[in-house]
């Protein structure tokens, strides 16, 4: 029976020798893996440990926590996004603008179509500068198309029913 133990534990040691690396190999991928998130939870944004929605630094490395990197960690989840009633007000405004005859303002008047789309700032910039002489025409238009298409996105995202 002595004898049977130690060519038992002979094989053991043999097989830890023969296999090292992927025992290592095998510690180092289940290191890396991320942890489940809770419901209440994101992940860190320097070290990636799972902390708590609400904490402002990380216990695990020890980095503060900005609110733009969690509200994206939450958008990236797939939760809608919450917007207050002054931008949602403004971004009904915006998104119930008809991209077609925005688009033709800003070819041909280019700071009337930044004005259709309540973008008063960058009307007068664009007249001031002589914007709409050179490349306004080209620009406006494209910009005030996205503007439109980006407001009504948001709103999709906030859950504003009718976009």
């Amino acid at each position: 029976m002595a004898s049977e133990q130690p060519d038992s534990d002979q094989e053991e040691t043999t097989e830890l020798e023969s296999d090292p690396e992927e025992s290592i190999q095998e510690t180092t991928s289940t290191s890396n893996s991320k942890p489940k998130l809770g419901p209440d939870e994101v992940y860190c944004t320097s070290c990636g440990a799972a902390i708590k929605n609400q904490a402002e630094v990380c216990p695990e490395c020890g980095v503060r926590q900005t609110t733009d990197e969690r509200q994206t960690g939450k958008q990236k989840q797939g939760s809608s996004i919450e917007i207050s009633d002054r931008r949602q007000y403004e971004l009904e405004k915006m998104a119930s603008k008809d991209i077609t005859t925005t688009m033709l303002w800003g070819l041909f008047l280019t700071p009337i179509g930044y004005l259709k789309v309540g973008k008063t700032g960058l009307a007068v910039l664009n007249f001031l500068t002589f914007n709409y002489i050179l490349l306004g025409f080209v620009i406006v238009p494209l910009h005030t198309r996205k503007m439109i298409k980006d407001a009504r996105e948001e709103l999709r995202r906030a859950g504003v029913a009718g976009y």
